[in-house]
């Protein structure tokens, strides 16, 4: 039995949608999630859920919501545990991979980053000044004012060591960031089930050329929504669950991967559990004996 840390960011803070905040709970609650573990031979060691403080206001609630998260990942690193965190919402990237910077140096973070928007706004590019479209930006080192207070003075990431799939919604202004520093991203458009695999291993190489080791940030909303409904910001003609999934698998028992993140799942929106399932699907791939998580 594999022992993975495990830990949930049950906050809808971030973002329109409040129900993100339940997706964290829902899947340390869920029997059948928990089975599906099991199956693969995973042992999920849950800390207990982080909320936010209900003294802050919102932006400071965020940003202690990062520097918490950021400890425990921290920790997870320092003592070479393979982790899992389930967010609610992505602007809790900023401290899960912060954490994992801090404990690596001198050594270097590579991320891989899937998902259908570019979260690379800042407080002055955004139209909804919702932070959990702000990640990528402050991991770069990139933030506003409003945004720095947010991520804090932790570690960025360099650009070389980020690589972004499955984009294909987002404005002008986080393009246009993304191209001036040079960070590899990959569309939707160019993306396929039969070439997926590939790309994904290219993304790995590309990431790696620049650091020591590697993790990965899915947002579920990468996928297309016929495959996983329960999302907070919902894109169409995404990527196949089977696709995304015989892709991933070629990480699992990768010794340079240290960690992944799976973000905003909103229970409200499932479909007969499809999404929470897939999510099983996805957590077993990575993380389970293959010969159990065929």
């Amino acid at each position: 039995m594999r022992t993975i840390k495990t830990l949930g960011i049950a906050s809808g803070l971030a973002g329109n949608h409040d129900e993100c905040a339940l997706g964290p709970i829902k899947l340390k609650e869920s029997t059948s999630f928990q089975q599906a573990c099991t199956q693969a031979d995973i042992d999920l060691d849950w800390l207990p859920l982080l909320k936010p403080l209900p003294h802050l206001d919102k932006h400071n609630a965020i940003k202690d919501l990062c520097q918490r998260a950021s400890q425990h990942v921290e920790e997870f690193v320092t003592k070479q545990q393979r982790f899992l965190c389930f967010s609610g919402e992505h602007a809790y990237a900023m401290g899960i991979w912060q954490g994992a910077m801090r404990a690596l140096h001198p050594k270097k973070l590579g991320l891989l980053w899937i998902d259908a928007h570019m979260d690379a706004h800042t407080f002055i590019s955004s139209p909804s000044a919702n932070v959990h479209g702000m990640p990528v930006a402050a991991l770069l080192g990139k933030s506003d004012k409003k945004l720095s207070e947010i991520y804090g003075d932790g570690p960025t990431l360099e650009a070389t060591n980020l690589a972004l799939l499955g984009l294909r919604s987002f404005q002008p202004a986080e393009s246009e960031l993304l191209d001036a520093l040079a960070v590899k991203h990959v569309f939707m458009d160019a993306i396929n089930s039969k070439n997926l695999n590939i790309l994904l291993m290219k993304l790995r190489h590309h990431v790696l050329q620049n650091a020591d080791v590697f993790a990965i940030s899915i947002d579920i909303d990468a996928i297309d929504p016929i495959d996983a409904p329960a999302v907070g910001v919902s894109e169409p003609n995404g990527i196949a669950a089977s696709a995304l999934c015989r892709a991933i698998k070629q990480l699992n028992n990768d010794p340079l991967f240290i960690g992944a993140e799976i973000t905003e799942f909103s229970p409200k929106f499932d479909q007969g559990n499809k999404t929470l399932d897939l999510i099983g699907e996805i957590t077993a791939t990575l993380y389970g004996d293959k010969k159990t998580s065929q």
